[in-house]
């Protein structure tokens, strides 16, 4: 205790104060003793004069400390990070005026700071907003803080209407300090990049989720190019002799069972090259021109084309950059789809609407939804009798050429096929 009494500012000046106040006390008696004056006026005299300069003392001590209160509220302001009010200088010169000037232009540099610390945050977050990958941000309790417009892609909800919610709840998962989903399926589709900052002194998780699907359906579309390429090039090379070789004999033939039978050989190569050309269409890769196309008026147009069936159209999308011969084609794909794809009569619904920074023209139907979601954009691959397996492939090269994204659900009423785009 008293360490602390010797360290206070206050209590030595008060110190220095009362032994200059008792000196002076002191010293004016003396001289009134050598004066000869009365002893009971020189006591009065000295005592009004310590009682004098104990006042004096009083108010230099009180000064003293609302400088240091104010010096302290400022402080204090300023770890707060409040602004609104600065103190005033009192003095012009000296050490204390300098103290007070230092204290303020402190003040005025960390709010500038702040400002611009503001500023820039400010400029992160809607740089945020405007990505099209999911972005999520956790607290160092892995609450989620903030997330982007693109969130809905993973959780299909705004995010504001998760906030607070956990890591877990999301079915993200932080193992040997890498974060990943805990289901497979979403494992397949994004890869996750994380970061780790500080702000306002406390610790947050980026989470930035990038979609694979893109990168992977290039590496998967160029093998199955590569291995249509060959199986034609080998077809034509087998079919090209035989050919030959069945009309030489059928100019020959006598019978009419060998000119029957090789009849059928030559048709059946005509049907083999068109079938082998069917599926060379997947390898190639057309060429977009890109115009500004009233989304409405296509959907639109679309619908007319198919006037026995009932079909509804439902537009708030204005107008989109597209090719739009090849849209229109996949359009027209998806809504033959739909119509065969229903045993009873067919009710379909061409939508377009906007969602975040994204639009989305989907093709409803309501028939028994797709049999197989897993590998209904397989190439080749078809649940129906006669079909060929490419439509859905086309489509969906078509829609990827135009850096979107094409995707096939089942809902309570039937099939869905969803266009998205980027706006």
């Amino acid at each position: 205790m008293a360490l602390k009494v010797l360290a206070s500012a206050e209590w030595r000046l008060g110190i220095y104060c009362s032994l200059l106040t008792l000196s002076c006390a002191t010293l004016v008696c003396l001289v009134l003793l050598q004066s000869q004056l009365d002893l009971v006026w020189c006591a009065v005299i000295s005592l009004s004069v310590l009682v004098g300069l104990g006042g004096i003392q009083a108010q230099v001590l009180a000064h003293f400390r609302r400088i240091a209160m104010r010096a302290n509220w400022q402080l204090e302001a300023i770890a707060q990070d409040d602004f609104t009010q600065t103190i005033k200088p009192h003095y012009t010169s000296g050490a204390v005026a300098e103290f007070e000037q230092r204290l303020v232009a402190l003040s005025v540099q960390l709010h500038s700071q702040k400002r611009r610390y503001h500023s820039q945050q400010f400029i992160i977050y809607q740089l945020i907003d405007s990505l099209n990958s999911p972005i999520l941000m956790f607290d160092d309790n892995l609450k989620l803080a903030y997330a982007n417009g693109a969130f809905e892609l993973l959780y299909h909800r705004p995010w504001q209407e998760c906030k607070g919610m956990s890591s877990t709840q999301f079915g993200l998962i932080q193992r040997d300090k890498q974060w990943q989903f805990d289901s497979a399926s979403q494992q397949s589709r994004w890869q996750l990049q994380s970061s780790e900052f500080f702000q306002e002194g406390k610790q947050f998780y980026l989470l930035v989720a990038l979609d694979i699907t893109k990168a992977l359906r290039k590496k998967e579309l160029a093998a199955w190019q590569h291995l249509i390429r060959v199986i034609s090039h080998e077809i034509h090379n087998s079919l090209t002799p035989i050919s030959s070789l069945a009309q030489t004999l059928l100019a020959k033939a006598q019978g009419q069972k060998e000119q029957q039978a090789l009849s059928v050989i030559g048709q059946r190569c005509q049907h083999l090259r068109q079938f082998v050309g069917q599926y060379a269409k997947v390898t190639r890769t057309p060429t977009l021109a890109r115009e500004p196309v009233s989304v409405l008026l296509l959907l639109t147009s679309v619908a007319a084309l198919f006037d026995s069936t009932d079909i509804k159209v439902d537009c708030t999308v204005k107008g989109l950059e597209l090719d739009k011969a090849l849209i229109e084609q996949v359009l027209i794909n998806l809504v033959k789809n739909a119509i065969e794809a229903n045993t009873d009569t067919a009710k379909l619904v061409l939508k377009a609407y906007y969602q975040q920074q994204q639009a989305v023209i989907e093709v409803l139907d309501n028939g028994p939804g797709f049999a197989n979601l897993d590998n209904i954009l397989t190439p080749f691959y078809s649940t129906k009798s006669a079909g060929q397996g490419i439509g859905l492939t086309f489509s969906r090269n078509i829609v990827e050429l135009h850096d979107g994204q094409l995707l096939c659900e089942n809902t309570e009423i039937g099939g869905r096929v969803k266009m998205i785009f980027s706006i």
